[in-house]
């Protein structure tokens, strides 16, 4: 009983990209894997990224954002017994983004899509089968926001995060049943414009979910009540764009993620308290992108973006979020279609080569007969998608 308590207690949500965040359902520029986002005014999505953007998006705007993703996530066992896991996963996503003028100063804007999350199955015999089998965890965000042009050149915007975050995981012997919760956050943000250059910046405050899942198991006669704790990290945007003639123009962004307030994910009930260290660290992602207008109906799109490791100590890595620096490509095009804009994209996200060597017991060996691990995680997600602006 307490071996299956402990590795339920052991277990949390599975997901990645920069810990928690798979954004690109809310990113307004895909084909430049975001750089420029806070401050392109073609889509109503950049209103996610920096609110202020919606000052230069003249009358109204509305754009949809659809897009499928694959994830390949592979460990590789270094243990005698080689007990190695694969996982694939292939889900959709969308986003909806709306911005509507509504005085000569003013815009509201309204912005509802996924920001978060993933689904995963590694199955019941890799070596991380007792701390983690399957695990689904998502988090969508409705997203309010007013700015206020306060002249030709300047805008500054607030905005409320409302997000309900969705959490189920299961190990080899115990399986949860679905949690949810609401978190709460805001939204500031400000930009200038200019023919042929702007600056944007916003900040996305720290949102942290508390969920209650109640797990069972063939070993136990009442569901055990399990309670963990997920952190969102403050995101600090700097976005710019300059024109360099009618047919380029250059995108870039630099994004600052306090994962530092990841410290541990406690999970506990009233008989057993557990936590996983992880001593994250403050992530930075670096963005750069492009456009050329080839015709008058086509313009084409590339970009790439680099973001640094939250975690590189393998004995702090776990088999929920196993991570790494990240390395992304990604390419695209816009076209016009009657009286809206459709952008077409795919975009690779590389995770690398994630080792981990973690001792589960607090001194060498491991706790009621559950096994350390010793290996490595791969991983990638391949992106494609249509945005639609209109």
């Amino acid at each position: 009983m307490k071996k299956s308590i402990i590795a339920l207690l052991l277990m949390a949500p599975t997901v990645n990209a920069s810990g928690l965040l798979l954004q690109e359902a809310v990113t307004a520029n895909a084909g430049t894997a975001g750089a420029g986002d806070g401050v392109y005014t073609e889509s109503a999505a950049a209103s996610w990224t920096n609110p202020a953007t919606m000052s230069f998006m003249g009358e109204q705007l509305t754009t949809i954002n659809a897009m499928l993703l694959h994830l390949n996530m592979d460990y590789i066992d270094h243990s005698p017994a080689q007990n190695n896991g694969q996982a694939t996963t292939t889900m959709p996503s969308i986003g909806m983004f709306h911005v509507r003028k509504i005085s000569d100063e003013l815009h509201l804007g309204i912005n509802f899509g996924v920001v978060g999350g993933s689904s995963i199955e590694y199955g019941s015999d890799w070596a991380g089968a007792p701390y983690l089998d399957k695990a689904f965890m998502t988090a969508v965000q409705l997203n309010p926001n007013l700015s206020y042009q306060v002249n030709d050149n300047l805008s500054v915007a607030v905005g409320a995060q409302l997000n309900y975050g969705l959490l189920e995981a299961s190990t080899s012997t115990l399986q949860t049943d679905l949690g949810y919760d609401w978190a709460y956050g805001f939204t500031v943000g400000a930009m200038y414009n200019r023919d042929n250059w702007s600056l944007g910046l916003s900040y996305h405050s720290t949102l942290t979910h508390d969920f209650s899942v109640k797990a069972s198991s063939e070993l136990i006669q009442e569901p055990i009540p399990v309670n963990t704790q997920l952190v969102i990290p403050a995101i600090v945007d700097l976005s710019g764009r300059y024109t360099i003639n009618e047919a380029v123009t250059l995108l870039s962004s630099v994004q600052f993620h306090q994962w530092s307030e990841f410290k541990e994910t406690a999970l506990y009930n009233e008989n057993v308290s557990q936590s996983i260290d992880r001593q994250w660290q403050d992530v930075w992602k670096f963005a750069v992108g492009g456009e050329y207008q080839l015709n008058d109906k086509w313009a084409l799109k590339a970009g790439f973006s680099y973001e640094t490791s939250p975690q590189d100590d393998p004995s702090l890595q776990w088999v929920d979020l196993p991570v790494g620096e990240q390395y992304r490509y990604s390419f695209g095009a816009r076209t016009k279609w009657d009286e809206k804009t459709v952008d077409l994209f795919y975009e690779f996200a590389d995770f690398g080569s994630m080792p981990i060597q973690r001792q589960v017991g607090p001194n060498p060996g491991n706790i009621d007969g559950l096994p350390d691990l010793n290996g490595t995680f791969e991983g990638n997600i391949h992106f494609i998608g249509v945005n639609v602006s209109f």
